[in-house]
């Protein structure tokens, strides 16, 4: 079951946004932002790089992962043979329903099995190594700033997402990201918004929480004063 994370730092610190693949030979994007910069855009495939990058966070930083890292209330599993699928557990948790209900549309865990699971592994591993990680929705953080989210799989798409993100993130001079890559730093950027004090949560506590962004109004002044 998903931890309580640890108290908000109220300053930018090293930001780990993890866009996962449901299987190592598919492409994970790894972003690194370091003081709101980002110092690192890359792509992984095993849990072992994964998690040494998400080393990179030390200490006292934040990992962000796009995937589901829990599993809705009374699954033992998410099997579709068990009896758990139907009593007396359900497809979705309630973070699902609730972003549903937020005009923000999403797939029921149970659905996306396969990367539901390898994200209830990563979280477990990153746990292992100090680290809780934040569940986060790179499409949701998008629509909630309302920054561009259409059109990620085409070039012109992302280039116009990769626009709309330089303002916020320092450092991103990256007009060839891949989807992966790109979703990695929105992950990233929503973690420094959590550090930041400007983000919320949605679902059940004891099920499995998502963080959320309220506005990214502390990045944007500070970009203003310099």
């Amino acid at each position: 079951m998903q931890a309580q994370p640890r108290r908000r730092p109220r300053r930018p610190g090293v930001c780990v946004g993890i866009d996962l693949a449901g299987v190592p030979h598919r492409e994970t994007g790894v972003a690194i932002l370091r003081s709101g910069r980002l110092e690192l855009l890359t792509s992984a495939g095993s849990d072992e790089e994964i998690l040494d990058l998400a080393r990179k966070a030390g200490r006292w930083g934040t990992v962000a992962v796009n995937a589901p890292l829990t599993r809705p209330l009374g699954r033992c599993c998410l099997d579709d043979d068990c009896r758990c699928r139907t009593d007396p557990g359900t497809r979705s948790r309630q973070l699902e329903r609730e972003l549903a209900r937020m005009g923000v549309p999403t797939l029921a865990t149970a659905l996306i099995k396969v990367l539901a699971r390898r994200g209830e592994r990563i979280a477990a591993s990153l746990r292992e190594i100090g680290h809780e990680p934040l569940e986060v929705y790179p499409f949701a953080t998008l629509r909630l700033l309302g920054l561009p989210w259409e059109g990620k799989k085409t070039t012109s798409g992302r280039r116009k997402i990769h626009r709309a993100l330089r303002p916020l993130v320092p450092g991103l001079n990256h007009p060839r990201a891949t989807e992966h890559q790109i979703d990695a730093v929105v992950c990233a950027l929503t973690a420094l918004l959590w550090r930041l004090g400007r983000t919320r949560t949605v679902g059940l506590q004891e099920e499995g929480l998502m963080t959320i962004p309220l506005d990214a109004s502390p990045i944007v002044a500070a970009r203003h004063r310099r």
